[in-house]
């Protein structure tokens, strides 16, 4: 009888550690989750925390805006993800917290479709650098902005690009025509009119408005030039197409403005209609930055035309 009890006794002391080790398995389990939902929170938040602070950077009536720097609390990845699929395309972004020495999962995606961020698909920095500009196409399109975080050294650019550089302070670039000067580490972007280095990691071609970088060629107008320079080259194409996609609506919309404009004004405006009609189909239909010389050849004939009227301008300088 001793025995039944004592195997009856062991039985249920195995049972209940069984039971007891089960529900801690479950208590940490449940925790582990919990932690790895917050954490996942407040990736999203802090995403959708940036994505409001680059809000303000976007430029009113200034050509271009800068500011010195965003700083995160710790080191930050941050993911920002192009797609030019459906009527204007979307921008997303997201973030990874470095957490001691382990990255924390992506956020959920903030999206949106009126922000055109040209960046590298991952930059990871705990202080990243914007640029905001202006796209006219003749009228004012959208506000771009340029976000960096690694050093770069402008050899030889042009003299716009040098004076804006310096004008607006913007850091973490050198603007020098002797490659020796350039930071150590720094990303060297050279004009190939003026230099052809073996050590140049982008190269630029002011003639043709073109960048090559990671051996893929882009080409640019304006202030295109920065997010061919600093995006990669697939996010590149994907925002221009973005940004046409919003000047062909927006031509659509100025040629219904100037039709109305027309009919109650002896046809005034009315010879803006075609090119109108030509920057909506050209755009529409981008399918490659090559095509931005021949869509920009447009917009300054419709610019033109737009500059001569005194009367029932269509949009403001």
């Amino acid at each position: 009888m001793k025995n039944k009890r004592g195997i009856e006794f062991s039985f249920g002391w195995l049972f209940a550690l069984v039971v007891g080790a089960a529900i801690i398995f479950l208590a940490i389990y449940a925790a582990v989750k919990f932690i790895g939902s917050e954490q996942n929170v407040q990736e999203t938040e802090a995403a959708k925390q940036l994505d409001i602070i680059l809000t303000p950077i976007e430029t009113g009536y200034e050509e271009a805006k800068a500011v010195d720097s965003i700083e995160f609390p710790a080191v930050t990845r941050i993911y920002s993800n192009c797609s030019s699929e459906g009527n204007f395309g979307e921008q997303s972004i997201r973030i990874s917290t470095l957490f001691g020495q382990k990255w924390q999962e992506q956020g959920l995606p903030i999206t949106s479709y009126n922000k055109y961020i040209f960046s590298p698909d991952v930059m990871q920095a705990k202080n990243i650098y914007v640029l905001s500009k202006q796209f006219k196409m003749p009228f004012k399109v959208a506000n771009m902005l340029f976000i960096w975080s690694d050093k770069y050294c402008f050899i030889g650019m042009p003299a716009e690009i040098e004076k804006e550089v310096t004008d607006l302070n913007l850091k973490n670039i050198n603007v020098t025509s002797n490659p020796d000067t350039c930071d150590a580490g720094s990303k060297k972007v050279c004009n190939v009119l003026n230099y052809d280095l073996p050590g140049c990691d982008i190269f630029v071609n002011p003639n043709a408005k073109s960048v090559v970088k990671s051996g893929k060629i882009v080409y640019y107008e304006g202030g295109l030039i920065y997010g061919a320079i600093f995006s990669e080259p697939e996010v590149y194409e994907c925002q221009v197409k973005r940004l046409m996609k919003r000047t062909s609506e927006l031509a659509l919309l100025y040629k219904d403005k100037s039709g109305l404009i027309a009919t109650k004004s002896d046809g005034c405006s009315s010879n803006l209609q075609g090119d109108l009609t030509g920057l909506a189909s050209a755009g529409g239909q981008i399918t490659s930055s090559i095509e931005l010389r021949t869509i920009n050849f447009i917009a300054e004939s419709l610019s033109s035309s737009h500059e001569q009227m005194t009367d029932c301008k269509l949009w403001g300088d």
